[in-house]
């Protein structure tokens, strides 16, 4: 029994979660209709809680069986994950109060999504990774078209299933192209397989991998539905893509092009380069014409991505983790802005609204004065770190040029919110914001904390992160 233990051990986390799920599922089914959702929403907390206290208490490292790790990084980063993924069902269990809907599926289908969330992080195998990635993203495609009677919602699922569908064949192509040339599809087989004799073919095929896995974050070049998709989803379900979503994909790219394929620098790191330096500026510039603040939250993500990937170039796994880290708190907090734009009984995506609103609520105002301010990068506040770091470790690889394309790409940011913050502050209201749900200002008061102290909590944090790093195979 014992061994038996020992043995599922390292997908506990996975376990439970599934089981509290498919728990959920039969309590929707079998309850009425009245006490269902609200029953499956607690039990789906109880597993997402569950499933982080057995990461907790899971004291063995680097333990794992075919194709599946837990690592010190799968770890950190699932932590992070079932964080973020508890706020996004409690912002998704007061949206469906609010909209008075009563379906229970909301909850069941985000719990889905977290245990493929969570596969992809520890995969070691493409195959596995595929598995976790179609698992994630099969709940989202209905989450995308939960508002069966929205046209908007309707129209980002179908976009959403067009992207999910071609990046999964881009990648599907690309993985049966490198089992072709090197007969496994294990990580740590691949790294010591030899390369060099059908070096061309590899590099085809790591191109398609590469190029699905930036399809389904929205990284540019490949990011040109991914606007209409937040802004056509649910607002609770705009909040999941941008706190949970992006963080499995990220993390599956950076076992990729570190682990297996590390020793191919001279032709991962001019793509990854590119599609950094395109998704900067392509969302940077995008950020500054939006008025719907949940297209605006797509383009951030958008250059957040960049910057992801240019913690990828430079080869420092433990600065990825940082800026993911950080990301997720500021995006929760953004998500937590986006849902209490609630004017009488409509939920407002305009960024109007926000004019005035820093004179007439003093409080408020400070808090999405900090929020914003961390996306901007504005010493000393959260996002200046994470690009302080980025671009120092640009500078100390010779990335001059880099370097200072992501700083343009930084300033175009600073403008997009500190115009934020002007408008609420140098404008007259228009309308008078309702006051936001309790768990909103919770999530809200704790990112502009953060925000704001994060010159305190940046060391903390690094330690922290320099002990979840992958090991570079290079």
């Amino acid at each position: 029994m014992l061994e038996m233990f020992k043995l599922v051990l390292p997908a506990l986390p996975e376990s439970v979660m599934l089981l509290f799920t498919l728990f959920a599922l039969l309590t929707g089914v079998c309850s009425p209709s009245l006490k269902a959702k609200q029953t499956v929403n607690k039990i789906i907390c109880s597993g997402l809680i569950c499933a982080f206290l057995s990461l907790c208490l899971i004291e063995e490292k680097n333990i794992g069986f075919s194709g599946f790790i837990l690592d010190d990084f799968a770890l950190w980063s699932k932590k992070i994950l079932l964080i973020a993924s508890f706020a996004a069902v409690i912002f998704g269990d007061d949206w469906l109060k609010y909209k008075k809907y009563s379906r229970f599926e909301y909850a069941v289908l985000v719990g889905f999504s977290v245990v493929g969330m969570m596969v992809t992080i520890s995969a070691e195998n493409f195959l596995v990774q595929f598995l976790g990635l179609e698992m994630m993203h099969f709940p989202l495609l209905f989450l995308t078209a939960y508002k069966r009677q929205g046209e908007r919602s309707t129209e980002a699922g179908t976009k959403y299933v067009v992207m999910v569908f071609l990046s999964s064949g881009l990648y599907l192509f690309g993985v049966s192209v490198l089992y072709a040339c090197l007969g496994s599809l294990d990580f740590e087989r691949l790294a010591l397989s030899d390369k060099k004799a059908i070096m061309p073919a590899v590099l085809w095929g790591l191109s398609f991998v590469t190029a699905g896995l930036f399809l389904k974050i929205g990284a540019a070049p490949f990011h040109s539905w991914i606007a209409d998709v937040y802004e056509g989803a649910p607002s609770p379900v705009t909040a999941l893509f941008a706190m949970v979503v992006r963080l499995p994909v990220i993390a599956a790219l950076a076992r990729i092009v570190l682990e297996p394929f590390g020793e191919l620098t001279f032709f991962w790191q001019p793509v990854l380069g590119a599609v950094a330096v395109l998704s900067v500026a392509i969302g940077g510039f995008g950020a500054i014409v939006q008025t719907n603040i949940k297209r605006l939250t797509a383009y951030s993500v958008i250059v957040l991505n960049g910057f992801s990937l240019a913690a990828l170039i430079v080869q420092n796994s433990a600065l990825l983790q940082f800026s993911l880290t950080i990301d997720v708190v500021l995006l929760s907090g953004m998500a937590a802005i986006i849902l209490s734009l609630r004017i009488a009984e409509d939920l407002s995506e305009e960024i109007r609204v926000l004019s005035g609103q820093g004179r007439l609520k003093p409080v408020r105002g400070a808090l999405f004065s900090l929020i914003f301010l961390g996306f901007s990068g504005a010493p000393p506040f959260a996002g200046f770190w994470t690009r302080f770091w980025l671009f120092k470790e640009t500078v100390l690889n010779d990335m001059i040029l880099f370097s200072v394309t992501l700083m343009f790409g930084g300033l175009l940011m600073m403008y997009v919110y500190l115009k934020l913050i002007r408008q609420m502050y140098m404008t007259t209201a228009k309308e008078e914001l309702s006051f936001a749900p309790f768990a909103m200002k919770v999530v809200i008061v704790f990112a502009a904390i953060t925000s704001a102290l994060s010159f305190v909590l940046a060391d903390p944090l690094l330690t922290a992160v320099q002990n979840a790093a992958l090991d570079f195979q290079g």
